[in-house]
């Protein structure tokens, strides 16, 4: 691993329990003020910095986050080194089109990439890769329960769109021979995540119950030596339970199911 890629790492990990605002106050105090209102110390500092296409306040943050820690390291050349040729990259679907434009994108993780998940068919969600394994990946991504969080994804989780493998070494283009993106490609991704439920086996349960075992639900998987429950792959009583509870915590209808609506909001909230 590069050491630019240490050091985005390492500042995304630092930012880890960095809590959402309820308003545009206590931005930097990392616990105070907390709330569900998208406010960040991350979009103001990148509208001081003249990113994207406006300020992205009171935004969806978690590609505001992923950009800050490039900002942060970097300075004005984070975008470059992320491939952001335009002032689209505070929507994860543009920040992706960036990566795949330089053919920087595939689904092959490295440490210091950025993972790029679906959310609602389409991209939705994104982190920073901060350590890889043989069968799984672990992510710090801001917006995740209105906080930036540490998480592990199964590296055959169907949620997982890609990865984007950022200009770390010295060879990045200069500015001049990239080719430049001014408008969104009209071209997209989606993909249809199955509708789950009891009685259901299988990877996108695996990967629906990593990710409401990581906002704290029970879905009755074992404990492994660190005391930590492991997905099992099985729509059970638990998982079922976990499924209402969590919609009943967003607002959704509680059927205990997971479809467009519950899908959405385990990848993306």
């Amino acid at each position: 691993m590069s050491e630019a890629a240490q050091k985005v790492i390492a500042i995304a990990l630092d930012e880890v329990g960095y809590r959402e605002k309820a308003s545009n106050a206590a931005l930097d105090d990392p616990l105070a003020n907390a709330g569900s209102g998208n406010w960040t110390k991350y979009a103001r500092d990148l509208a001081a910095a003249g990113y994207y296409n406006g300020d992205k306040s009171a935004c969806p943050w978690c590609e505001i986050f992923t950009d800050w820690c490039f900002w942060k390291a970097f300075g004005p050349d984070g975008q470059r080194i992320q491939c952001q040729t335009g002032d689209l990259g505070a929507a994860c679907i543009y920040s992706m089109q960036y990566y795949r434009q330089q053919g920087r994108c595939d689904q092959n993780p490295k440490e210091g990439d950025q993972v790029f998940f679906y959310g609602g068919g389409t991209v939705g969600h994104t982190g920073i890769v901060v350590e890889v394994s043989e069968s799984s990946i672990t992510v710090v991504e801001g917006n995740s329960s209105d906080r930036v969080q540490k998480l592990s994804y199964p590296r055959s989780s169907s949620v997982i769109a890609g990865y984007g493998h950022p200009w770390y070494k010295e060879n990045v283009p200069a500015e001049e021979e990239i080719e430049t993106l001014s408008a969104p490609i009209e071209q997209t991704c989606s993909v249809l995540l199955p509708l789950l439920k009891r009685g259901a086996t299988g990877t996108a349960v695996e990967s629906a119950q990593v990710l409401l075992i990581h906002r704290g639900y029970y879905c009755g998987g074992r404990k492994n030596l660190l005391g930590r429950e492991t997905p099992d792959g099985d729509f059970g009583p638990a998982t079922e339970k976990a499924v209402r509870d969590f919609q009943t915590l967003k607002s959704l209808e509680p059927d205990g199911k997971i479809g467009a609506d519950s899908w959405t909001a385990l990848i993306t909230e």
